[in-house]
Formats: structure tokens, sequence, C-alpha cells
């Protein structure tokens, strides 16, 4: 397998959500495809951001939600321009909204329940230490 295939294989494993708009709160965390149950999310960038060297005219070895995003976000790539997995921009996990029945859990970074294409993430924010002291009205949201 080629270098480029390798980052192909790990940009379509790893991007996984997006931000959008919230009918919950704000912004949130959603779905850009199916995430079965026990998959990992990928919402913690990494400490060091890669850099990928995918050309343009391999874009289209990219699942088409992942292709878009990078676009967005990267559109020098049209002439060669290097870029940085849209996970790695942002810290996602800061745009999870709370819900007292999650689907996502942030030790783990993984999901609880399968994800449908679209669906919002959430994480219970209870579970944090002294979730209290920033949300001390939390039992009566929702």
């Amino acid at each position: 397998m080629t270098k480029q295939d390798l980052e192909i294989a790990e940009l379509n494993t790893e991007i996984r959500v997006k931000l959008a708009p919230s009918k919950t709160h704000g912004i949130g965390v959603f779905a850009i495809r199916d995430i079965p149950r026990g998959q990992r999310v990928y919402c913690i960038p990494h400490l060091n951001p890669k850099w990928y060297t995918v050309p343009w005219g391999s874009m289209s070895k990219l699942f088409p939600e992942v292709r878009e995003l990078i676009v967005e976000r990267w559109p020098s790539i049209v002439n060669g321009s290097h870029f940085v997995s849209p996970m790695d921009m942002t810290w996602m996990i800061t745009f999870m909204n709370h819900s007292p029945d999650p689907n996502y859990e942030v030790k783990t970074d993984m999901v609880l329940k399968d994800i449908k294409k679209g669906e919002e993430l959430f994480e219970d924010y209870r579970l944090m230490e002294n979730y209290q002291k920033v949300y001390p009205n939390i039992d009566q949201w929702q």
C-alpha cells in the first residue's frame, strides 16, 4: 500500500463527524455517516496534527462526506496544498451537547449506541467531576 493509500484510508476512518447547528443548543457534533456502537469517534484531536499529501486527483478515493469537509476547509488543495484533517482543526469535544441519555462517552471517545448519519452526538455532563459547579441547574435541562 502506498503512503497516499494509507492516508486516504486513515481519513476515511477517522473523519466521522462534523459541526452543525443544533436544535438542542448552539452548535453540536453530528455524524456524517452511520457509526456503529462501540466505534471510536475521534472527537479529541491528535496533539501533533498530521499533514496529509493526498493530491487533488486522488480526492475521489475519499468518502464524499470526507472529501466535502476537506475541500470546504482547504480549498487550496486544488493547487496541490497539503492539509490537516478536519478532525485536528478543532476540538470537536468542546461542541458536544448534553443529554441525560447520552450516545457518546468522552473517556473512551466511543459511541454508546448505533448513530445514524445526521444524528447529533451527546455526552452526559454529569459524568464530569464537579459538574455541579459549572452546571448547577443541569437536572432542569430538557
